[in-house]
């Protein structure tokens, strides 16, 4: 799996290409830490799943495991262009309710923003 992040404004996107599956989790969550030590008390994260093509149990556990990391200092994490596979198990995981779902960078940046 490969990770590129980027920022644009005062948010932090990772995107995410291949297989979010265990171990390759690992290199997700080191390198989300590595970005956070470098960016604001209170993080604004979006993860691109434009090109991934599988997610298991152990990719939405990391996912949780970063959103309970930001969540104290305010942090909020979005996910953009999702193929249908993964949305549906993200809703069927009931992770819906943590991890906001939107179709564009644009539309999660701008969101993530106006909650400060």
């Amino acid at each position: 799996m490969k990770i590129t992040v980027s920022k644009k404004e005062e948010v932090v996107i990772f995107r995410l290409k291949g297989r979010v599956i265990a171990p390759s989790t690992e290199s997700v969550l080191e390198t989300v830490e590595e970005t956070l030590i470098r960016h604001a008390s209170s993080p604004r994260l979006v993860f691109d799943f434009r090109e991934v093509s599988q997610i298991d149990g152990a990719g939405l556990g990391t996912l949780m495991e970063i959103y309970a990391k930001i969540r104290p200092c305010g942090g909020k994490i979005a996910v953009i262009n999702m193929n249908k596979h993964i949305r549906n198990i993200i809703i069927r995981t009931r992770l819906i309710a943590v991890l906001r779902c939107f179709k564009s960078e644009d539309a999660a940046v701008s969101a993530l923003l106006q909650h400060r």
